[in-house]
């Protein structure tokens, strides 16, 4: 492999560090309005989620804990397994409605925040080959 390359994959894992960086304080500032939103609309009192919002605060890992569960019983809500949706009861109600803008603010910035870090993962898998 070539020098060029290597120089350009070294962009490619700096660029997505940041941008996965950039990723977090989306989901911690505007994403998190939103996540509190869907908390207070799904959650039951035997959910998962209603004692998530109970233990965590609103400080910046209580922040990513509680988003983190939000976008977990989206991601099981929205499968059509019975698998997926008998683990997002457990979390909250999966039968509530919810706005897709609301649903968009919890789940486009964290599957971005993935599919940046696996492009990162890549990137340095191919810097090591030689």
């Amino acid at each position: 492999m070539s020098e060029e390359w290597r120089i350009f994959a070294a962009y490619v894992v700096a660029g997505g560090i940041i941008l996965s960086l950039l990723f977090i304080f989306v989901i911690v500032t505007t994403g998190f309005r939103y996540a509190q939103k869907i908390e207070q609309r799904v959650a039951t009192h035997s959910g998962s989620l209603s004692s998530t919002s109970q233990i965590w605060s609103e400080a910046l890992v209580g922040r990513l804990v509680r988003c983190s569960h939000v976008f977990a019983f989206l991601v099981f809500r929205n499968c059509s397994s019975r698998f997926c949706r008998k683990r997002a009861s457990t979390l909250g109600d999966p039968d509530v409605p919810l706005p897709r803008l609301w649903q968009a603010w919890c789940l486009v910035p964290v599957l971005s925040m993935y599919g940046v870090l696996a492009v990162v993962l890549l990137a340095g898998i191919f810097m090591q080959l030689e």
